[in-house]
């Protein structure tokens, strides 16, 4: 017996598959939040009313086209600064693909706690400075994007990161012409998400993005999300994935020619 629920339960539709063949990032979390939303409800509270502060997600086990899955949910800590856990499953196989630890503010909860068993966050250094910056995306808002809270929705912003990923890697040379003819995909395997302040309609988003770390098929890639119009931070994403070949779904090593304009990034 366990203090897991089940909040979710959904399919891969074919618009949701990104060009690495498998469930595009940005609809876990729409799918997160749509879990998050059911949880807090039956746990008594107002979803409306918090904010979400921090995400820490690990991807396990690829999802792909038709793929049934299901996400169950639970409070790891309890508190005026509660943290709750989602664990998302294949279906068919019992899999776990990916976990995702919330860290949440704006209401308090004092429900049954489970003992996280999965990943533990690693700190990573933020970038500073010293690294080379790109600006990566500049964009609005739209109402149609926003949550039930009338703010930017997770995949809202998750989206824009997934453009900022690609201006990035199109500067040391992972063009689109060479993920299609090379048939390679960037598949992310960790999330470090922080939101320091949320974003209504109308809101001039600006990304700037870096590599922070480069493997030998392991790359990690820092945004940093900003007011257009303020200056004021708004969001970060760490994102570390790999150099995956499409057809034998393995990672491959980054290609030297790549690596050597990648470390100028460095």
């Amino acid at each position: 017996m366990t203090n897991y629920i089940e909040t979710y339960r959904g399919n891969v539709s074919p618009w949701e598959v990104d060009s690495t063949e498998h469930f595009t990032v940005a609809y876990y979390y729409e799918k997160f939040e749509a879990a998050t939303w059911r949880f807090l409800r039956q746990a008594g509270v107002d979803p409306r009313i918090c904010k979400t502060t921090e995400a820490l997600t690990h991807y396990k086990a690829e999802l792909r086209n038709r793929d049934i899955y299901k996400i169950e949910t639970a409070c790891i800590q309890n508190g005026d600064r509660p943290r709750i856990a989602h664990k998302l499953f294949n279906a068919e196989s019992g899999e776990l693909c990916t976990t995702m630890q919330q860290d949440i503010t704006g209401i308090s909860l004092d429900i049954p706690e489970e003992n996280w068993d999965g990943d533990l966050r690693e700190d990573r250094a933020i970038p500073n400075n010293m690294v080379k910056w790109l600006p990566t995306s500049n964009d609005v808002t739209r109402p149609e994007e926003t949550d039930w809270s009338g703010n930017l929705s997770m995949p809202g912003f998750i989206h824009r990161y997934s453009t900022a990923n690609s201006f990035i890697l199109a500067a040391f040379g992972v063009t689109s012409e060479y993920l299609t003819k090379s048939r390679i995909g960037l598949s992310t395997f960790e999330f470090q998400l922080t939101f320091e302040k949320a974003v209504t309609p109308g809101t001039l988003l600006d990304i700037e993005s870096c590599i922070a770390h480069l493997g030998g098929s392991s790359i990690r890639l820092f945004h940093k999300m900003t007011d257009a119009e303020t200056g004021e931070a708004i969001s970060s994403l760490s994102q570390f994935g790999v150099h995956l070949d499409l057809d034998s779904r393995r990672p491959t090593r980054i290609p030297d020619s790549l690596r050597d304009r990648a470390k100028e990034f460095l």
